[in-house]
């Protein structure tokens, strides 16, 4: 992976660094090329006018040390010729160039210039042609006097290959910092990814306490690295909770399933009369054994699902779950209370706080003897919301309260059929909702079953 990133890289850095350099290149290829002939341009109209004086006073001496003064300072050639021929050439070659005399018969009145290659010369040429009418004098049969300056092309060439070679060594320099930055950018990247791969392989092979660095890389791979560590824990939780499951399941089921045998051998061995109460105990043993399954299926079911949080309203609930119990309370002599206002929500898992209400109300019905109050309440302070389920009944010593919500934990006032499980299936709602819960003393002597969660 990470010499396929590098080549990636190299390449990107390669097709950028073309489309900026080599546009650059041809840009100070056409500048020199215009600044060689604009100068030409420039120093012949300059020559042309110094030129024209002296030729017309006859001069011929002057004009010709001036022009291979020049020619020799500059590295230009000055050709000068009339109708009658050749008056100056700084260059004997320039004298018999067709090409150059070609020109020269062109030139007008305007000013000629541009590139050429000539038989006798050594190599192209840039050339500025112009006439010099003010150089004529009709009584020295000087007429159509015309000078042409001459500069070689490979003098410009070689600035011009100059350049393209500095801007290849740039070039090359920028793609040894981009190879160098490829080399850092894919070791950052593919490091993490190698330690995430090591950690995940440990992993499937059962080394659940590894953890995959999640604070190396960019955002991307720590946000992986992240996922992979929560889905590790989950695995544990699940895990652990599987195993419990087992262990739990199995402490629980084996006394009512001894139970079962000794009553269904009595039922093998005893008479019509005890076979009867055998029977009901069979019966018994085995609507126990159905809740507590219910119940250890619920918390299996609990902790392996995701919790989904959403938006409950409260009212509406509290108030539905309660005259479902209302009957219930009647029958038994309790007094049914419920204190809820309108306008509360709380974030919680889907479905949870049925469950929790509906034990916690199953939790103060079997505490509290014929004649006694439970009450629902529902208050909000800030940002949480308080779910109050008071009962006046024999309540729960400190030390109780505190191993309540644990699993199969049962009460020294408990009713022996019930499972132990009903606040342990409270506390793993609650807290796959966000929230907690807390059994608190009454002034009565009752338990104050108090979940607090988020409000939305």
């Amino acid at each position: 992976m990470r010499s396929r990133l590098l080549v990636g890289f190299i390449l990107f850095a390669v097709l950028a660094t073309a489309l900026l350099l080599v546009p650059i290149g041809f840009t100070l290829d056409a500048h020199e090329n215009a600044n060689t002939l604009s100068a030409l341009r420039r120093d012949t109209n300059a020559l042309a006018t110094i030129l024209s004086n002296d030729i017309a006073r006859n001069n011929m001496v002057q004009a010709k040390k001036l022009a291979k003064s020049y020619a020799h300072s500059t590295g230009r050639q000055v050709l000068v010729l009339d109708s009658t021929g050749i008056l100056i050439a700084s260059k004997a070659k320039q004298a018999t160039d067709q090409s150059l005399l070609a020109i020269a018969n062109e030139v007008g009145t305007t000013q000629l210039f541009g590139v050429t290659t000539g038989s006798t010369l050594e190599s192209p040429q840039y050339y500025v042609a112009m006439s010099l009418s003010h150089a004529a004098d009709p009584d020295r049969s000087i007429d159509g006097v015309k000078l042409i300056v001459t500069f070689p092309v490979k003098v410009v060439t070689k600035v011009i290959r100059s350049d393209w070679r500095n801007l290849a060594l740039v070039g090359f320099l920028m793609l040894a910092v981009a190879c160098l930055l490829g080399v850092v950018i894919s070791s950052s990247l593919v490091r993490p990814l190698r330690k995430i791969g090591r950690a995940v392989e440990a992993i499937g092979n059962g080394e659940l306490d590894v953890r995959v660095p999640d604070s190396e890389g960019p955002t991307e791979l720590r946000r992986l690295a992240q996922g992979i560590n929560a889905t590790t824990a989950r695995l544990i939780t699940l895990l652990e909770a599987q195993r419990t499951f087992v262990e739990d399941a199995s402490h629980q089921l084996r006394t009512p399933l001894t139970a079962l045998q000794l009553h269904l051998e009595n039922l093998q061995t005893g008479d019509a009369a005890s076979s009867s109460a055998d029977v009901d105990s069979v019966l018994s043993e085995v609507g126990r054994l159905n809740r507590l399954v219910d119940s250890l299926l619920a918390l299996a079911r609990n902790e392996s699902k995701s919790p989904v949080l959403e938006t409950i309203r409260v009212h509406d609930l509290v108030v539905e779950r309660v005259e479902y119990w209302r009957p219930y309370a009647d029958e038994h002599g309790l007094e049914l209370e419920i204190v809820v206002p309108n306008e509360v929500s709380v974030v919680a898992v889907g479905g949870a706080l049925e469950q929790i209400l509906d034990n916690l109300l199953s939790n103060a019905f079997d505490a509290t003897p014929r004649g006694g109050r439970i009450r629902v309440a529902v208050s909000r302070e800030a940002s949480k919301v308080e779910l109050h389920v008071i009962d006046t009944g024999v309540g729960l010593t400190r030390e109780e309260r505190a191993f309540a919500v644990r699993r199969f934990w049962r009460g020294r006032h408990a009713d022996h059929e019930g499972s132990g499980l009903g606040l342990a299936i409270v506390d793993q709602l609650v807290r796959f909702s966000g929230g907690s819960i807390e059994l608190r003393e009454t002034s009565g002597g009752g338990i104050d079953a108090t979940v607090v969660l988020r409000a939305e």
